[in-house]
């Protein structure tokens, strides 16, 4: 059912990129908050069931690096699952910009590595990523998520290999989260977008796929801490004017739901293909929206504009999954 979920949420960062809100709330940033909670579930199933490798033969940091030959296979694996695609809807991107002329691009080596690379747009705060220029973007918006995910890929094969390193990251991680949400510093960039600041939510869905009590513990904590939290954000008047309450929402709801998916053993159609469909859609619908607009269709909050949309985005992730996805995976598994 992972699959399902996953389309959905995706479903949910498009239509939040056409303006469409849920009694205020930005369904896309609950959705984003629970993509973390699943990334962390499924790269933990995928380090320590089909590599086998659930910890490092010392209890230190010279221990950890020795063992980057036994994690290099994870690595791949993240390489093969996340750059592909990534590559092609840049790919077709830039085709279309220089083709068009639109928004009046302005590329430059530096800016291209950076779009290429993924993690700078992360830090797109700091570092002028922008290509575009009326509007002013990378070349794929919402891959600044994809650079948090990076980021936590690489450090939760060690943060499963150390239990107190992961103990102290999940700690300092939900601090600085619950700091940024009283905006005692800056809530969208420390409590949504940086790794400094979600990284506890990649750690939940890894404690979900985990059979040990101190993760079931973390999860519980995490998840009434939160519950405690709203009312005293409500009655002191401190939810951030950015998204504390749609955070809240998704760990909120996104810990159950993983938690309850997890349970469910029975294989559904076209599962698998929802999944490999939602990372597409999330890649390609930003693109949609400019071509749309190139050829004369405004934006719009209409079921009109949606559907038109919704059917460009599916036609140009078809093509990638059905040009790429299928020899990609089987590099993946080629040596597992």
């Amino acid at each position: 059912m992972f699959g399902y979920l996953r389309f959905t949420l995706a479903f949910l960062v498009l239509l939040s990129h056409v303006g469409v809100t849920f009694y205020t709330l930005n369904p896309g940033v609950i959705a984003v908050v629970i993509f973390y909670i699943l990334a962390g579930y499924v790269v933990s199933h995928l380090y320590k069931d089909i590599f086998s490798v659930t910890k490092a033969p010392s209890n230190s940091f010279g221990g950890a690096f020795g063992v980057l030959q036994r994690v290099f296979p994870f690595y791949k694996d993240r390489f093969l699952r996340i750059f592909p695609l990534y590559l092609y809807v840049i790919t077709i991107t830039i085709i279309f910009l220089l083709l068009t002329s639109f928004s009046n691009p302005n590329f430059t080596l530096l800016k291209l590595i950076n779009n290429v690379t993924i993690i700078p747009l992360n830090y797109y705060m700091y570092i002028d990523n922008t290509v575009l220029t009326n509007p002013s973007w990378w070349l794929i918006p919402p891959a600044w998520s994809l650079g948090t995910e990076l980021q936590a890929y690489i450090v939760l094969p060690f943060a499963l290999m150390f239990k107190r390193f992961k103990i102290v990251l999940a700690f300092l991680s939900f601090v600085v989260y619950i700091v940024a949400n009283f905006s005692i510093i800056h809530p969208d960039y420390f409590g949504y977008r940086l790794i400094v600041g979600v990284f506890f939510i990649f750690l939940l869905g890894s404690a979900i796929q985990s059979y040990e009590k101190t993760d079931k513990y973390f999860i519980t904590a995490v998840w009434i801490s939160i519950l405690i939290f709203i009312p005293i954000f409500a009655y002191t008047n401190s939810f951030s004017p950015t998204y504390t309450k749609e955070t809240f929402i998704g760990l909120l709801v996104g810990i159950p739901l993983v938690l309850l998916i997890s349970k469910t053993k029975k294989k559904i159609p076209l599962n698998s293909l929802l999944g490999s469909m939602s990372y597409a859609i999330f890649l390609t619908h930003f693109l949609s929206i400019w071509i749309l607009e190139y050829i004369g269709i405004s934006l719009s909050i209409t079921f009109i504009y949606i559907s038109e949309l919704s059917m460009l985005t599916l036609t140009l992730s078809i093509f990638g999954i059905m040009v790429l996805e299928k020899n990609v995976t089987k590099m993946r598994y080629l040596n597992k």
